[in-house]
C-alpha cells in the first residue's frame, strides 16, 4: 500500500528535480539567425542573432538580488554561504526571516504543474518564460580568445561602420607621418576613449606612459653608449660603478625626466660633476628638455580626456533598454476580458498607466471580428530605482523608424516629395527676395511625416519616420517605463496593403491576418531608434540615452514579465534582472524560437 507523500515532500522532490535539470534548462538555447520578413529588404543587412534562454521555474518571480543569487547557487558550499549572508542582511534591516522557509515559500509558489503551457494558459508565472538577448555576429578574428576579449572589453568588439563608410575618404587627404594618418589615428583614439570603460582608459594611459618612457630611454642609451660622461650616477660616470647596470640607470633618468618629478642620484652631467664633460653633452640636454615637454603635454592630454569622459558620463541617463521588442496581438491578449495579470495590476509595473487595454463594444453584433490592432512594445528600467534622487524629471521618449524607400508607403513618399518641393520653393523665394508666407498655395497634409537622407552616390537611401507612442512623456521616471506603438492604419511600420486592410476593416485588425506569420509579412523597417532625454534629479543636468532595434529583435506573441514586486514589509521594489524576460501571451499563437 503506497502512502501519499506530504506536500512538503512533494515540494522537496520537485526542488531536487529542478536543481538537477536546471543546468540543462539554462543551456537550452534557441537561435534565430535572421528575421524572415518577406517584405523587409533589410532582413539580411545586419549580422545579428537573438538567443533565447529558458528560465527555471523557481526564478520566474520578481525578487531581490540576494534572493536570486541564493536560488542560482546550487553547490554544497556556496548555497549555505549565501543563505547565511542573506539571513544576516535581513536581520540587520530589522526583519526576522528564516532563509529555509523563504526558499520553501518560493518553491511552493513557483511549482504549479497543472497548467496548459501550449496556449499560454495558467497564471502569469506558470507559463514558460524566456530571457532574450540580442547579439551582433562578428567575423572570425585572427587573434585568439575572441569571446574572452569581448567579455573583458567591449572596445574589442566590432564597430558599427559599414563597408561604404570605411572606403570613403571624408577629409580628401590626411596628414601622414611615416605612412600613418596622424589626424585619423588621434581622432580614433579620442573617440575610443569616450566609448571605452574607465579601467581600459587607465590601462591605455599606463601603456602609453611606459612606452614613451621606454622610447626616450632607448634614445638616451644610444647616446650614453658613445658619451658616458654626459650622465652622472652617484657622483660618478654612469655605468662605471660596482655592479652598475647602464640601462637601469638610463631608465631612471628617463622616467624622472618625463614625469618632471625631479632628478635623484642619476642626472645629466654638468661642469660641477667633478670630471670633464664633453661639449656634445648639450645634445643630451636638448633630448631631455624635449622629453620633459612631451611629459607635460601628455599629463595635460590625459587630464583633459579624463575630465571630458567624466562630464560625458554625467550626461548619460542611467537606464537599461530591453533587448527584445515584443508584438502582442489577438483579442484575448489586448481586449482584456477579465484576464489581466495580477502581478502587473497589483505592483504597478507600468508607471505611465493607461493605454494598455482596448475597449470593445460588447453590444456589437460583429464583436468577434473586432480584433484590436497589434501592439509593438519595448521597455526600459531606471538603474537608480532604489537610490534617492535617482529619478529622471520631465523624461521624453522619441522613436524614429528607418524605412527602405523601395518599401515605404506611398503617402510617406508623397510627403517627402512635398517637403522637397517646399524646400526648393523656399530657397527660390529667399533668393528672389519674396516672402514665402504670402503664398496662397495649399499643401497636402499626411498623418505620417518623414525625412529622407541620401547622397548622390548612395546606393541605399533611407527614410526616417517618427513613431507615435501611447505615452512618450513621463514627469517623474523612477522604475519601469513601457513604450507602445499601435500597428494601425497610421503606422509607418506596416506595408501599404496592410494599412489599407486595417482601414477598410474599420480600424480593426483583419481576422485572417491575426497570426504571427501574417503580421511578419505586414512589417517593413530597417531599424527603430529610441532616444530618452530628461533632467537628472540628482545633479540637475540634462541626460540622454539611446537604443537601436533591428528586425531580429522583434518577437511575436510574447509579453514582458512583470518586474516590480512587494517585499515582506510592503515596500515596492524592482527586479532589473527580469528586464529581458518574456513569456507567451494570452491566447497563444506565439512564434517559436527555432
Amino acid at each position: 500500500m503506497s502512502s501519499t507523500p506530504s506536500p512538503r515532500a512533494m515540494v522537496h522532490n520537485a526542488q531536487t528535480s529542478l536543481r538537477t535539470g536546471i543546468n540543462n534548462a539554462r543551456s537550452f538555447v534557441r537561435r534565430s539567425k535572421k528575421a524572415d520578413i518577406v517584405t523587409g529588404a533589410a532582413a539580411g543587412l545586419n549580422g545579428r542573432e537573438q538567443v533565447a534562454f529558458l528560465r527555471p521555474k523557481n526564478e520566474r518571480h520578481p525578487m531581490g538580488p540576494l534572493t536570486r543569487r541564493t536560488l542560482q547557487s546550487h553547490g554544497y558550499i556556496s548555497r549555505p554561504l549565501w543563505n547565511c549572508f542573506h539571513y544576516i542582511s535581513k536581520r540587520t534591516k530589522g526583519a526576522t526571516i528564516n532563509a529555509t522557509n523563504m526558499d520553501n515559500h518560493l518553491e511552493e509558489r513557483n511549482l504549479s504543474w497543472d497548467t496548459n503551457e501550449e496556449d499560454g494558459g495558467g497564471g502569469e508565472y506558470d507559463r514558460p518564460q524566456y530571457t532574450l538577448e540580442s547579439r551582433r555576429v562578428g567575423r572570425k578574428s585572427s587573434l585568439p580568445c575572441l569571446k574572452l576579449r569581448q567579455k573583458f572589453c567591449y572596445c574589442c568588439s566590432r564597430t558599427t561602420l559599414n563597408d561604404e563608410d570605411e572606403n570613403d575618404n571624408v577629409d580628401g587627404k590626411g596628414s601622414y607621418f611615416l605612412f600613418v594618418d596622424v589626424n585619423t589615428l588621434i581622432s580614433g583614439y579620442l573617440s575610443w576613449s569616450f566609448r571605452t570603460s574607465y579601467f581600459l582608459l587607465f590601462l591605455a594611459f599606463s601603456v602609453f606612459y611606459f612606452t614613451l618612457i621606454l622610447v626616450f630611454a632607448l634614445v638616451f642609451y644610444v647616446f650614453v653608449s658613445y658619451y658616458p660622461e654626459c650622465v652622472t650616477s652617484a657622483g660618478m660616470v654612469v655605468g662605471t660603478g660596482e655592479d652598475a647596470k647602464l640601462f637601469g640607470d638610463i631608465f631612471q633618468l628617463s622616467w624622472t625626466t618625463f614625469s618632471t618629478v625631479g632628478y635623484g642620484i642619476v642626472y645629466p652631467s654638468t661642469g660641477a660633476s667633478g670630471f670633464k664633460v664633453p661639449e656634445v653633452c648639450v645634445g643630451l640636454g636638448v633630448i631631455g628638455s624635449f622629453e620633459a615637454f612631451v611629459g607635460v603635454l601628455y599629463a595635460g592630454f590625459c587630464g583633459a580626456i579624463l575630465f571630458g569622459k567624466v562630464i560625458r558620463s554625467q550626461s548619460q541617463a542611467q537606464v537599461f533598454f530591453s533587448d527584445p521588442i515584443v508584438i502582442r496581438f489577438g483579442k484575448k491578449e489586448l481586449a482584456g476580458h477579465g484576464d489581466e495579470d495580477n502581478a502587473a495590476a497589483t505592483t504597478g509595473d507600468e508607471e505611465t498607466g493607461g493605454g494598455n487595454l482596448v475597449t470593445i463594444n460588447e453590444g456589437s453584433k460583429d464583436k468577434e471580428h473586432n480584433i484590436p490592432c497589434p501592439s509593438l512594445e519595448f521597455r526600459l528600467v531606471n538603474r537608480l530605482h532604489d537610490v534617492n534622487a535617482g529619478e529622471i524629471v520631465e523624461a521624453q521618449l522619441n522613436c524614429v523608424a528607418i524605412l527602405d524607400t523601395n518599401f515605404a508607403n506611398t503617402d510617406i513618399i508623397g510627403s517627402l516629395e512635398v517637403k522637397r518641393d517646399t524646400f526648393s520653393f523656399l530657397q527660390t523665394s529667399s533668393a528672389s527676395g519674396t516672402d514665402p508666407s504670402m503664398s496662397t498655395g495649399t499643401q497636402p497634409t499626411t498623418n505620417t511625416t518623414g525625412v529622407a537622407f541620401h547622397s548622390a552616390d548612395s546606393k541605399q537611401p533611407r527614410v526616417f519616420c517618427k513613431l507615435s507612442l501611447d505615452a512618450n512623456e513621463h514627469p517623474f521616471f523612477r522604475r519601469v517605463w513601457f513604450g507602445r506603438h499601435r500597428l494601425d492604419e497610421h503606422s509607418p511600420l506596416l506595408t501599404q496593403d496592410a494599412r489599407n486592410r486595417v482601414k477598410m476593416n474599420g480600424g480593426y485588425w483583419p481576422s485572417d491576418m491575426n497570426n504571427y506569420k501574417m503580421i511578419k509579412k505586414s512589417l517593413h523597417f530597417r531599424h527603430i531608434l529610441v532616444c530618452l532625454s530628461g533632467t537628472s534629479n540628482a545633479n540637475a543636468t540634462s541626460v540622454y540615452a539611446q537604443k537601436v532595434y533591428d528586425l531580429i529583435d522583434v518577437n511575436f506573441g510574447y509579453r514582458f514579465v512583470p518586474m516590480n514586486y512587494h517585499t515582506a514589509d510592503g515596500a515596492l521594489k524592482t527586479d532589473s534582472y527580469l528586464l529581458n524576460a518574456v513569456y507567451q501571451q494570452r491566447g497563444g499563437g506565439a512564434e517559436p524560437f527555432q
